[in-house]
């Protein structure tokens, strides 16, 4: 095959991985979203998550929405069945589990403290600084174009005041397909509540007067996960 031959085949190898980024993670639930980048469809079935020294294929994994056949674009949205430290890790995104190769890296994060195991192979791949981490609050939220690498394109989807721990109401059932119930600490008169997807995009907007409980009807919307404000306070929750 002629040298030339082989660099076009090189490079539109490289860019059909390239196109996608992971876009989404929420270490507390281990649900990590795919956005694809590019002009044309990739399946990232035969991709795998890495948070060393546990690897796991897309393929044996949980779609909650989307699909693996990711058209150009489009997002899907995966529950991940290896776990991520919620204050502190790294998260892989490789096209084989041999994973010491920068060149089977396609994209890559770390949060709370540098230093990690595959940090390295992603400095080599061009895709993460060594020594640098996201500081924000999960989940985290990529905010590139699909060519922009580094930590000052990742942040939290929401303010980091948001996430705070003193959450003032609960939910649950949590996943749920059909009725959401939200339980307050003490007596609400009235609020507002809001509903998000992922990206911020305003789902339900609404007031309401109530006491302590309310139950929402989601059974409309599509499986994946959301971003429940009443007033100040932020919760999340997955649609099945």
């Amino acid at each position: 095959m002629k040298p030339k031959l082989l660099i076009l085949l090189f490079l539109g190898i490289f860019s059909l991985q390239a196109q996608v980024r992971i876009k989404l993670v929420d270490p507390s639930t281990n649900s990590v979203t795919l956005h694809n980048y590019g002009g044309s469809t990739v399946n990232v079935s035969s991709y795998w998550f890495c948070n060393f020294p546990s690897y796991a294929q897309i393929s044996t994994m949980t779609v909650n929405s989307g699909s693996l056949s990711l058209a150009s674009g489009a997002e899907v949205n995966i529950t991940s069945s290896v776990n991520f430290g919620t204050t502190d890790g790294e998260l892989g995104l490789y096209t084989t589990n041999a994973s010491s190769f920068a060149d089977d890296m396609i994209d890559y994060l770390q949060w709370g403290a540098f230093g990690h195991q595959r940090e390295n192979v992603a400095n080599a791949a061009g895709i993460w600084t060594t020594g640098t981490f996201i500081s924000d609050s999960p989940p985290f939220e990529y905010t590139g174009n699909g060519s922009d690498n580094g930590v000052s394109n990742w942040g939290t989807v929401l303010s980091i005041e948001d996430f705070k721990n003193d959450l003032k109401f609960s939910i649950h059932p949590n996943p749920t397909n059909s009725i959401l119930n939200l339980s307050f600490q003490k007596i609400i008169d009235k609020g507002s509540v809001r509903i998000y997807s992922i990206l911020e995009r305003n789902i339900l907007n609404q007031e309401f007067s109530f006491n302590n409980n309310l139950k929402i009807n989601i059974s409309n919307l599509s499986k994946g996960l959301y971003l429940v404000k009443v007033n100040n306070q932020t919760n999340r929750f997955i649609k099945q």
